[in-house]
Formats: structure tokens, sequence, C-alpha cells
């Protein structure tokens, strides 16, 4: 019998200690228990007595039984123990059985496609909701360009041939120094996992997380290919691709469809689905086609099969990346403010627009409070959620009912705005 609606595993880390910040009044309110997790007690008991968690436990996740033994006593299990891939498989495997809800923070397309493949049908028949990539990356576009997409089909009763999505840095602090101000150290060795890992050639294909047996996949590929530059039909033209990683999201929204598509939902195969980043009205040509030019070059970069320049690039990154552990000041962390806007378009003129305003460091105080919020969704027999189970994205795992909840953790949905 499950002790604690939450457990957050790798809460002495920089962002797990965000999340604890985050669960200290939040669960209260929610009349939800929580309950931090690691290898010592030593480095966890602090953590319940600073920030008034329901209890501790201790187990080392490398270990398949004393993973089984961890996910037994929650609902819902917050993994911020990263970088994933090749150390996360395990308690994934261990919630999957079980029937635990779990969300992670990964960026890695070989760990979630990795997951998807030996877990999936297991997280299935338990019900657990599998929900990697929750985070910053990729839970509010996720979230955005679903419920843009049944606002749509709600609406016009058919398929948008576009969705599109802008990010808006907003307001950033003044005195920011340096990458160790725009990323953790978790980050850093999750992208240095990648360089030393992933020959896949994942992030080349949008489909990427689509079911293996997809139908689909050419269809979708010819209709959303990776285009860096701005395009004529762009919403905004003055912009550039999301970073770090522009071929993340794309590949997790397909992911959120074909799924849907599964439950014979009647999504058209010609969507396209495209976001990016504002620069700015003063921004020009060249700046824009630089940024599209190195988020190419990521791209490439986490597709060459050569060892030689990425252990140059893993050099270079090793000598001004934050170590684990670090991260931005703490005090700068509620001073961002920033945005996403998104529009539905489709035959005819017609239009389905959404907004969504966020406060704090979009990575790290808003990510920790998002996340820490969907476990608490998932972990909560009363919220409305869709009923399905398997390794999901977090889109098709929390649905867009509790879209109002996410304004608690500095995420404020506006209302839908028809148009056309």
């Amino acid at each position: 019998m499950d002790k604690y609606d939450v457990i957050v595993l790798g809460a002495t880390g920089y962002t797990g200690l965000r999340v604890c910040e985050y669960l200290q009044d939040r669960a209260k309110e929610t009349g939800q228990t929580w309950a931090v997790a690691g290898r010592s007690a030593d480095t966890l008991q602090p953590l319940v007595d600073q920030y008034g968690a329901d209890g501790l436990i201790v187990a080392d996740c490398n270990i398949e039984a004393e993973c089984d033994t961890l996910v037994a006593q929650g609902k819902a299990l917050a993994n911020l123990a990263g970088p994933y891939y090749g150390r996360a498989e395990k308690v994934v495997g261990a919630c999957a059985r079980a029937g635990v809800h779990y969300l992670d923070l990964t960026g890695e397309l070989i760990f979630v496609r990795s997951i998807i493949d030996d877990y999936h049908e297991t997280a299935q028949a338990s019900g657990a909701r599998i929900a990697p990539v929750a985070g910053y990356e990729a839970l509010p576009f996720d979230l955005m360009a679903l419920k843009l997409l049944e606002a749509y089909q709600d609406t016009y009763g058919d398929t948008p041939t576009h969705i599109d999505l802008l990010s808006e840095t907003g307001d950033t602090p003044d005195d920011m120094d340096g990458l160790g101000d725009a990323i953790s150290g978790g980050t850093a060795q999750t992208m240095r996992v990648m360089l030393e890992n992933d020959f896949s050639g994942l992030s080349m294909d949008p489909t990427a997380l689509n079911p293996a047996d997809d139908p689909n996949r050419d269809t979708i590929r010819q209709a959303m290919p990776y285009h860096m530059r701005p395009l004529p039909d762009d919403p905004n033209p003055r912009t550039s691709p999301i970073f770090p990683g522009p071929f993340l999201h794309p590949a997790v929204f397909n992911r959120t469809v074909a799924l849907l598509r599964l439950e014979q939902k009647a999504i058209g195969t010609n969507l396209r689905y495209r976001e990016r980043m504002s620069l700015g009205d003063d921004v020009g040509k060249g700046t824009l086609y630089g940024m599209a030019g190195a988020a190419r070059f990521m791209q490439w970069l986490t597709s060459t099969k050569s060892t030689f320049v990425r252990k140059i690039i893993r050099k270079l990154f090793d000598k001004a990346a934050p170590v684990p552990g670090e991260g931005p000041d703490v005090a700068k962390l509620d001073d961002w403010h920033w945005g996403l806007s998104g529009i539905a378009r489709g035959k005819g003129g017609n239009s389905i627009s959404l907004s969504m305003k966020g406060e704090g460091h979009p990575g790290y105080r808003t990510t920790a409070n998002m996340m820490a919020e969907a476990a608490l969704i998932l972990a909560d027999d009363n919220a409305e959620k869709p009923a399905r189970g398997g390794v999901l994205t977090p889109a098709s795992a929390i649905g867009t009912a509790t879209l109002d909840r996410f304004a608690r953790a500095g995420m404020t949905f506006s209302d839908i705005e028809t148009g056309g």
C-alpha cells in the first residue's frame, strides 16, 4: 500500500531542491503527502526538516529490487536524478510494473526511445502514466499544442493544417553572469551524455518517438520537416529555433498525436507543428541565419558518427559549463518572466489562439514548479485526467482539463480566442 502521494527522487540536486520548495506549501494546499528519496538518509533528513516532507526513502536505483521497494510506497514519482540514459531505466521499469506514475526532466531522445520500446506495453497493462520530458522541455509546449488542437477540432470539426508556437523570453535579470546563470550542472551533464552516447540519429526525425509501427510516419515527416530558418508563413519572421534542443518538442508532440490516433481520434496527418523563439523586432537577417545555423549544427552534432568532433565539442563545453549540483543564483530565479503564444490555423482562414504567461526562470523555477504540480495531478484520484497508461508524453498523461492548476506553478493560460 502506498504511503505517499508523491516521491521526489534526486531531491538533493539543484532542481530537486526547487521541487521541495514548491511542495512545502503546495502539498498542504492539496492535502497530499510527499517524501524525498535517495541513497543517503544523512542527506535526505535535512530536507525533511527544512521543507516539511512527510518522510524519506533510502534506495539505490541501480538495484532493481530497491527500485521496486521505492516505487511501491508512492502513487507518483518525480525523478530529478539526471542524466537519465543508462541510469533511470530500472526505476522506470519498476514504475511501469507497479502502476506508479512517473515524470522526469530528460531531454535525451535516446533515453525516451529506449523506455518506449522496453516499457510501453507493461505500463499500459498496469495503468502507469510514464511521462518523461516534463519540465520546460517539453510540458508547456506539449500542453499548449494539444489544447489548440482540441479547441480547433471542437470549434471547426476538422484538423488544423498548422499549429505554431512562439516562445517569448520576456524579462531576465540585468546582472546575469555567464552560462551558469542560464543552465544548471544537471543540464550540462545531460548534454554531455548525449555527446558521448547518442549516435542514433533520432534528432533528425520528427517522428522519432512515434510508435515503431506507425503507418503515418513518412507522411508526417513530409508534412513537418525541420526548417531551422524562418519561413514565409511563420506568424513572426524574426525568430530562431528553440534552444537548446530544437528537435525535441516536435518529436514529443508527434507522439502525443500518434497516441490519440491509436485511440481512434480523427486527426489528419497533414498537420504541421512548428515552434520558434522570438528574437525581437530589431534583429537582422545575419542573426536570424546565424541562430538557424547554430541549431542545425547542434542537430548534426547529436547525429554524427564522428567521435573526434564530439570529443572536441565536449572538451570545450566542459570548460564553460557548470558542474552537477550547480545552477543559477537562486536569488535571481524569480526575476525571470517569459511566455508562449500559439495559433492553430486551417482551411478558410479559420484559427484558434492561446497564450501563456510564465513566472520564474523557465528552466529551473518554473520547471520545478510545473513538474511538482504535474506529479500532484497524476497522484490525485479526483483530478480529471485521460484514462490511459503507457510511456506517454506530458500532455497525453495529464490532459488539458487541469490547465488552470498550473497557474499556481507560475504558468497562467489565457482563454481560447477564435478567428476566421
